[in-house]
């Protein structure tokens, strides 16, 4: 009897594999065709750009789309997969990331990159409970090299804050 029920849960697990893998390539398929609209005005002809990262974010998203699609078609599993939806940990996890994502776009518009993402680290560091000294290192190490990669190595341009612009009392901008 055990052994009915785990080839079912086999099956059904592989069945949303197949479902999550092509829904997965499909989304990355659309974001990617969507990046060309990113524009290229401000880009000079040294560093990557601004489409670089959300492309290549996009690929790999395909990449691993089309891996959980071909292993949900061949009927492969992790092995003791008992994968199942944990209402607390997402009411706990995943609920208060996506309202700190929500609030990050509002803040980088309202107060510019630094600030919000400085904020966001910050709080998404004692979200998970990390400790001192990493709950200062992180916010400020990940601020800066996020900085770095996206205004300075891609060129992407960076709005300016609509509330208050830190830059500006520094001479950046």
């Amino acid at each position: 009897m055990t052994q009915n029920v785990d080839i079912d849960v086999a099956r059904k697990t592989a069945r949303h594999n197949i479902a999550a893998g092509a829904a997965l390539t499909a989304l990355a398929a659309f974001f990617f065709w969507k990046s060309f609209n990113i524009s290229l005005d401000f880009v000079d002809e040294e560093g990557v750009g601004p489409r670089f990262f959300p492309q290549a974010i996009c690929v790999a998203l395909g990449l691993i789309g089309v891996t959980l699609a071909v292993f949900g078609i061949r009927g492969q599993i992790a092995p003791a997969d008992k994968s199942s939806f944990d209402a607390k940990r997402f009411f706990s996890d995943a609920v208060p990331l996506f309202l700190l994502g929500l609030a990050f776009v509002w803040m980088f518009g309202a107060f510019g990159y630094i600030v919000a993402c400085f904020i966001l680290l910050l709080v998404a560091s004692l979200l998970f409970a990390v400790r001192p000294p990493a709950l200062i290192l992180l916010p400020v190490i990940g601020t800066i090299t996020l900085y770095l990669l996206f205004f300075k190595l891609m060129t992407v341009f960076e709005p300016a804050a609509t509330i208050f612009n830190p830059l500006s009392l520094l001479g950046l901008k």
